[in-house]
């Protein structure tokens, strides 16, 4: 997954670009297809904002997180983006219904019935 990163009232650090980044491959896998993302990293006060949005071609995700430590924000982000990736993931898998697949149509049918051709043969 291709982010992008904003750092906003904070220098630019590369070890948390990449503490970031390696923990979004991880997650990535629950995507259906590939996405690109934008990561927001600002500092008020004394906490660490960090907000994170990745487009993909079925759905939008958003995740937003404050704390103290910029590592457990961004701790706390990817559990909320796993947990939508996952949900989605499983709405997808489970999306059709069982009755109205093939396997399903047979075990309503009786023993005496058969299916019938729903196609004409070409003359």
């Amino acid at each position: 997954m291709k982010l992008t990163f904003a750092f906003i009232h904070l220098d630019h650090s590369d070890s948390l670009q990449n503490y970031i980044q390696s923990h979004m491959d991880r997650i990535a896998m629950f995507l259906l297809k590939g996405g690109s993302g934008q990561v927001n990293i600002s500092k008020k006060k004394k906490l660490f904002h960090v907000d994170i949005s990745i487009q993909t071609p079925l759905k939008y995700y958003r995740a937003q997180s404050s704390h103290f430590d910029i590592y457990s924000a961004t701790d706390q982000i990817v559990t909320k983006l796993e947990k939508q990736f996952l949900r989605t993931r499983k709405l997808n898998q489970n999306h059709k219904k069982f009755e109205l697949s093939k396997s399903g149509r047979l075990n309503q049918m009786n023993e005496r019935f058969e299916i019938k051709a729903r196609y004409r043969k070409a003359a």
